[in-house]
């Protein structure tokens, strides 16, 4: 995300907060289940949250050139904040793995690090990042009023269980002062728990969609999620923290805007 939108994106969080209030109320129904499926994501980031850990089990229908390595098969993505991340495919015959644990960064088998490290390091800096939101704690309450809700209907699944269809986007005005490319999302979301159950999102750049298979919060993640077990430990490559960024991007199938 650009300087110009860090320094204006809060003052642009409560000006849309602001100006969608009354639709809002009007609309309460939509805007209302948008905010219970993304309340466990954003919680993941509150200062003084207790849960601080995400594990997911997708399948990759959609993305980018280069993951096809994942597509079409079952991943485990774990995730603990403030700097831990794993993705790995569940398939024992055809294991890969890209790891981060704090400034170490580990791939599995050795061909697949190499590949992924291979990418260019845009500046000089040798620190990865925490993963954060940009925002403060009382600004994540904001999160569904920055989206303008494009669809919403009922609908059911191959099973007939009941869903919620929406498509989304961010509202103009805090596109503008992010400067970042148009995109709609895709969610489809349960209508008993609220769970999502799969998301698309869509830009003239890239288009990812992932389907969810199971996902559970944690207070932490066990410490040995993120070394190699003994079984890959031979191939287990460390990948320097400046490749990071290159590397997650070359597999990831869902990007976010710019």
């Amino acid at each position: 995300m650009s300087k110009f939108a860090l320094q204006h994106i809060s003052p642009a969080i409560i000006a849309t907060g602001l100006l969608l209030a009354g639709q809002q109320l009007h609309a309460q129904n939509k805007y209302d289940i948008l905010a219970r499926a993304v309340q466990p994501y954003g919680a993941l980031f509150y200062s003084k949250a207790p849960t601080k850990a995400m594990q997911a089990d997708v399948v990759l229908r959609e993305g980018t050139l280069a993951a096809a390595e994942f597509l079409n098969q079952p991943l485990r993505v774990s995730l603990q904040i403030p700097d831990k991340l794993r993705i790995e495919t569940l398939d024992p015959q055809h294991r890969i793995v890209f790891c981060r644990d704090g400034q170490t960064v580990w791939a599995y088998p050795r061909d697949f690090a190499a590949t992924v490290a291979a990418g260019r390091v845009t500046n000089g800096a040798t620190r990865i990042p925490d993963f954060r939101l940009p925002l403060k704690d009382q600004e994540i309450v904001f999160i569904p009023a920055l989206f303008q809700i494009l669809r919403f209907e009922s609908g059911s699944d191959s099973g007939g269980k009941s869903v919620w269809i929406l498509d989304f986007r961010l509202v103009p005005q805090l596109t503008q002062a992010m400067k970042c490319n148009n995109w709609v999302a895709s969610a489809v979301v349960n209508q008993d728990d609220f769970q999502l159950r799969r998301l698309r999102i869509e830009s003239a750049n890239w288009t990812g969609s992932f389907d969810v298979l199971a996902t559970h919060f944690e207070r932490a993640l066990p410490p040995e999620t993120w070394k190699a077990e003994p079984a890959l430990a031979n191939e287990a490559t460390p990948i320097p923290p400046e490749y990071f960024g290159s590397a997650l991007g070359r597999i990831s199938a869902i990007g976010i805007p710019r």
